[in-house]
């Protein structure tokens, strides 16, 4: 008899694992139906500044061909979203009122955009721990964001981009981490009128160090992009058309600075969705939390993968229960807990984790290059782990 698994989540990770789950569905050994919030096919999320910015189409961003799997025995619920995990009865309740019995259920729900706590602006449901009724409310709930306010986290946020840049709009990016610079830069060299505005001396600072940091500031600055340090956002203001609709007009700093823009993309991090695993009674820290093999440590037939996912040893949780470290928020390492899931579904057999060793960033920009790696706040004269010697 086939094992039932569903799949909530239909981004990269999701569908590197319906890749690997696609032999044993063509045996009949898996009998797989994928749960996708959004109503298009998978696509590269790392590529929506590119698309943003015209640098690549839609069909740049495709990954997979939907109909190969379904052509497997694949069935798919796009556009959809999950109001109910019963865990006793192994049933997910869709919201509109579709009921999938599973005897695996794997999350592959990925991270939101964080939203800052900005006066003209309301906190929106990805702060709260409740969940979405519809796919439209996923992220946004009863408080969507402001027009002119976008995170750059799905393809509707890329169209506002693609929009505001096409026509040389004036863009303000909140936060200079590496997707907000790539973002900056990007926009600047396709025609648009940028600013950069982050709290600390230079951008990228959990990546460089305040020197390289401020190379990188000066190549910006050479290439148009206005870098706003020490900005610390207080407001938004909004400006009224004549229909009575409020648009983004300006950012507001502490010190009474206002960057006046057309649209705000907010580049602020991003948090683990955890609301499905927090309904269905799973354990979260940062993310959901699974051991080395994806398994829940709640339940034996629960998974979590890629940025969702919190990787740790219940051994290492402390005495008040906090579990330290968190997602990975990279593709490579979702990729590869997607393979050795499929392993573990296919055949039975877990796969070694392998040690994940620390990433390199790599800054994605025409004529700039930076690439990072360690620690940033490394003692330059301490030992690396493993060395021996002065």
């Amino acid at each position: 008899m086939s094992e039932r698994v569903v799949l909530v989540g239909y981004g990269p990770v999701g569908a590197r694992l319906i890749d690997g789950l696609l032999p044993a569905v063509r045996e009949g050994c898996i009998d797989l139906t994928v749960v996708g919030a959004e109503p298009h096919d998978v696509y590269n999320r790392v590529l929506l500044a590119e698309y943003a910015v015209g640098r690549t189409d839609r069909a740049g961003l495709d990954m997979d061909d939907r109909r190969v799997a379904e052509e497997a025995g694949v069935r798919f619920h796009l556009g959809a979203t999950v109001v109910g995990v019963d865990r006793h009865r192994r049933v997910v309740r869709l919201h509109d009122g579709i009921r999938l019995d599973y005897d695996r259920l794997v999350l592959a729900t990925g991270a939101r955009a964080n939203v800052p706590t900005l006066a003209g602006m309301e906190r929106a449901r990805r702060d709260r721990a409740s969940v979405a009724a519809t796919p439209a409310d996923l992220d946004l709930g009863g408080a969507p964001l402001p027009r002119g306010v976008v995170a750059l986290r799905d393809l509707a946020d890329a169209e506002l981009v693609r929009t505001a840049v096409s026509a040389g709009r004036r863009i303000v990016v909140l936060g200079a981490g590496v997707l907000g610079m790539e973002l900056a830069l990007a926009a600047a060299e396709a025609g648009a009128e940028v600013v950069v505005a982050y709290h600390s001396a230079a951008p990228m600072n959990r990546t460089l160090d305040e020197n390289g940091g401020r190379v990188l500031a000066a190549a910006a600055t050479a290439v148009g992009v206005e870098m706003a340090h020490h900005a610390r956002a207080e407001s938004i203001l909004l400006r009224h058309d004549d229909h009575g609709q409020a648009w983004f007009d300006g950012l507001v700093c502490a010190d009474g600075k206002v960057l006046a823009g057309d649209l705000l993309v907010l580049s602020c991090g991003v948090a683990a969705r955890t609301e499905v695993a927090s309904l269905a009674g799973l354990a979260t820290s940062t993310g959901i939390l699974v051991d080395g093999s994806s398994r829940s440590w709640t339940d034996p037939n629960v998974f979590a993968i890629g940025d969702c996912a919190h990787v740790a040893d219940p051994a290492d949780a402390d005495a008040s229960g906090r579990v330290p470290g968190g997602p990975s928020g990279l593709v490579g390492p979702g990729w590869r807990q997607a393979d050795r899931l499929a392993a573990l579904l296919s055949s039975g057999v877990a796969a070694a984790a392998p040690v994940e060793r620390p990433g390199v960033v790599m800054l994605k920009a025409e004529g700039i290059d930076v690439v990072a790696g360690g620690a940033v706040d490394a003692d330059p004269f301490s030992h690396a782990p493993g060395c021996h010697g002065p």
